[in-house]
């Protein structure tokens, strides 16, 4: 077979994902600053280990109140892309705020990797009815958001075919649900992942996974993720890509 690409994706979000479900308390709040202050340094310590490349999709606001974090992202080679500039979904945002804001961000991040990103992620993966046609209009080359098709595609934008991508993702292919949504055992979360992984190896069609610094840095979780790389590592042609690496090598 061909390469099969495996594309690990990270959403720092900081305390800002929180804040828009369980504003001002504590017990969350300090989760969500766990994963730009501690998660992301394990996470990264852990792909440099495993000779990995990802892609990081950030909060700008994140970034703007943990630089740190961004600059170390960046030193290691991962890609960046913009995740909003809070964590609002676009669907709660006046069009003017949702533009300005990804431009925003997008500048904030061209500040930390020299030019402009060409990724993006909706925040909460909520885009509005204009994401793809702004993102389009932006310059972007690929987008993360839509659970219709586990194969990347070309996204319809106006009616129309556009140039940007739409890269799939899956509610269970997301640590967040498992883990804070449903009480998952970490062994059972590693399972699911792997029974995912193995079917759509067979299947020829790509596996993205999503997760979180304030999710999976947590020290039991990140043994899943380390024993989940060790198992897709084992079976011949997986290649392990950055998102951009990936469109541009499919999408040309």
């Amino acid at each position: 077979m061909t390469d099969f690409p495996v594309l690990l994706t990270f959403d720092l979000d900081g305390e800002f994902a929180f804040e828009e479900i369980h504003p001002g308390i504590p017990y969350w709040t300090t989760q969500g600053e766990y994963g730009p202050k501690v998660g992301v340094y394990r996470i990264l310590d852990l792909l440099e280990r495993e000779g990995i490349e990802v892609t990081f999709c950030v909060v700008g606001k994140t970034a703007e109140k943990y630089p740190e974090s961004v600059e170390a992202i960046v030193a290691k080679g991962h890609e960046v892309a913009v995740h909003g500039y809070t964590h609002k979904g676009y669907n709660e945002l006046e069009p003017a705020q949702e533009k300005a804001w990804i431009v925003k961000t997008r500048e904030i991040l061209a500040g930390f990797t020299g030019e402009p990103p060409v990724g993006h992620r909706t925040p909460r993966w909520r885009p509005s009815p204009r994401t793809r046609g702004f993102l389009e209009e932006l310059g972007f080359k690929w987008n993360s958001d839509h659970m219709g098709s586990e194969v990347p595609y070309l996204n319809v934008v106006d009616g129309r075919q556009s140039n940007l991508v739409e890269v799939p993702v899956a509610y269970n292919l997301d640590d967040w649900p498992f883990y804070f949504d449903w009480g998952t055992p970490v062994d059972d979360v590693l399972e699911a992942w792997r029974m995912e992984f193995d079917f759509r190896y067979d299947d020829g069609t790509v596996f993205c996974l999503t997760n979180h610094p304030q999710v999976t840095g947590r020290p039991s979780r990140l043994v899943i993720l380390e024993r989940l790389i060790g198992y897709m590592k084992k079976k011949p042609d997986v290649r392990f890509m950055k998102v951009n690496d990936y469109v541009e090598s499919r999408f040309k």
